[in-house]
């Protein structure tokens, strides 16, 4: 799949909601669900007001105005033209910045942070060669003692939890084959634990809240750096 090709053509839907993929039709309004994705995101960082954070694949940069607000310093990144000039397009605070980088490269942003959020995002890397090189990049930014959440990731094990039909199964395999299926990888637990192990970070794989609309077949993972 050309995710940069596909990201940029949902940055034309009109819901700022749909521009970043989440379809949710849930008794929540938009923007209360937002809100709740960001008190998540906080509790699990540990956000607090002197943080510098880094928001990795930010698309819109709706979520990472809400997280901004509980930090000194805050820099959106993504990789999609489209997306950021919506993400720059809205009046932001002093403290939110946007710049144009890919997942692949952030130790050319040139600055180190203490907390470092990817949400709703690590399944567009599709091998683990990929997303081993996407969370050596940001550990590489990550200061000692400092926090990365990788958050709503699919789970491996729980994939028939989505995939529940045969015509579901049917679909996935021929999008698969086609190079359409906009899903991405499902992650397994262990690979994580991997990726941790190799970079010499600890690991909290957690349940999302059942409050979260994809909870039933997602998780989260938090790496916190030691201090020596």
């Amino acid at each position: 799949m050309n995710w940069e090709a596909f990201w940029d053509q949902q940055a034309a839907a009109a819901k700022p909601e749909m521009q970043v993929g989440r379809v949710y039709t849930g008794s929540q309004s938009a923007a209360q669900l937002q809100a709740r994705i960001a008190a998540h995101i906080h509790q699990r960082l540990a956000l607090e007001t002197g943080d510098r954070l880094l928001d990795v694949c930010c698309g819109n940069g709706q979520l990472t105005r809400l997280l901004a607000k509980d930090t000194a310093y805050c820099l959106g990144v993504d990789f999609s033209e489209k997306l950021l000039a919506l993400a720059k397009s809205e009046a932001t605070a002093p403290n939110v910045h946007f710049s144009r980088a890919t997942a692949f490269q952030l130790s050319g942003l040139g600055r180190t942070f203490n907390k470092i959020n990817l949400y709703f995002s690590f399944q567009y890397f599709e091998d683990y060669a990929s997303g081993l090189q996407v969370l050596s990049e940001m550990n590489s930014l990550l200061e000692p003692g400092g926090r990365i959440f990788i958050g709503d990731t699919p789970d491996a094990t729980r994939w028939s939890n989505y995939y529940n039909t045969p015509r579901k199964a049917v679909r996935y395999y021929y999008q698969k084959w086609r190079g359409t299926e906009a899903m991405g990888k499902f992650w397994h637990p262990k690979e994580f634990e991997k990726m941790a192990e190799w970079l010499g970070l600890e690991l909290q794989i957690l349940d999302e809240p059942a409050d979260l609309p994809y909870a039933w077949y997602r998780f989260d993972a938090v790496f916190v750096k030691p201090l020596a």
